[in-house]
């Protein structure tokens, strides 16, 4: 079954979340809340480019009150 063949996260947080300015791009390089702060905003380009390319999975964000990422990641028999 499909829940047997992906390993499912969701990473949560109960801060202020995110304004949909930051959300719509929150993957892409150098997006940052904390722009003259030491903030880099490569930190979720590259989750990004971890899941979805090295280990063929997919990531979402969903913001409201709170901060929530969800992440599948196809599990493989290690033969």
């Amino acid at each position: 079954t499909e829940a047997n063949e992906f390993l499912t996260l969701i990473y949560s947080d109960d801060g202020k979340g995110l304004d949909d300015s930051v959300k719509n791009r929150i993957y892409d390089p150098f997006v940052t809340t904390k722009r003259g702060q030491g903030g880099s905003g490569l930190g979720m380009n590259i989750v990004y480019n971890l899941i979805t390319h090295k280990l063929k999975g997919e990531i979402y964000c969903k913001s409201n009150d709170d901060l929530s990422f969800f992440i599948k990641i196809p599990i493989r028999e290690i033969a």
